[in-house]
C-alpha cells in the first residue's frame, strides 16, 4: 500500500522529466515485483498528475489516446516537450515548480 500511495503522490517538484520518470518507473517496477502491478493507464494518469503545469497541453493530447503509452514512449513525449519548453523559456531551468 505504501508503494502504491507513493506512486499516486509522486510530484515532479524541481526534478527534470528524466529524474521524475525514473522515480515513477522504479515505483511501477517495485509494485510489479510485489505482485501488485499497476496498469499502464493508471501509470500514465499518475505521471500526468505529477507533472508541472507547463505540461497541461501535452497531457490533454496524450490522455485522449485510445491506448496508454508505454514508459519509453511517454518519456520521449515528455522529454521533447521539456526540451522545446526550455528552449522557448530559458529561465525555466532556474525557477522552482510545485
Amino acid at each position: 500500500m505504501q508503494l502504491h500511495g507513493s506512486l499516486q503522490d509522486l510530484r515532479q517538484g524541481d526534478e527534470s522529466v528524466t529524474q521524475f520518470m525514473q522515480k515513477a518507473k522504479a515505483l511501477f517496477d517495485e509494485l510489479a515485483a510485489a505482485c501488485q502491478p499497476v496498469s499502464l493507464k493508471d501509470f500514465n494518469l499518475y505521471v500526468f498528475r505529477g507533472l508541472w503545469g507547463e505540461f497541461k497541453d501535452l497531457v490533454t493530447r496524450l490522455i485522449t489516446k485510445a491506448e496508454p503509452l508505454p514508459y519509453a514512449n511517454l518519456h520521449s513525449h515528455l522529454l521533447m516537450h521539456e526540451f522545446i519548453h526550455k528552449s522557448s523559456h530559458p529561465s525555466m531551468g532556474s525557477t522552482a515548480h510545485a
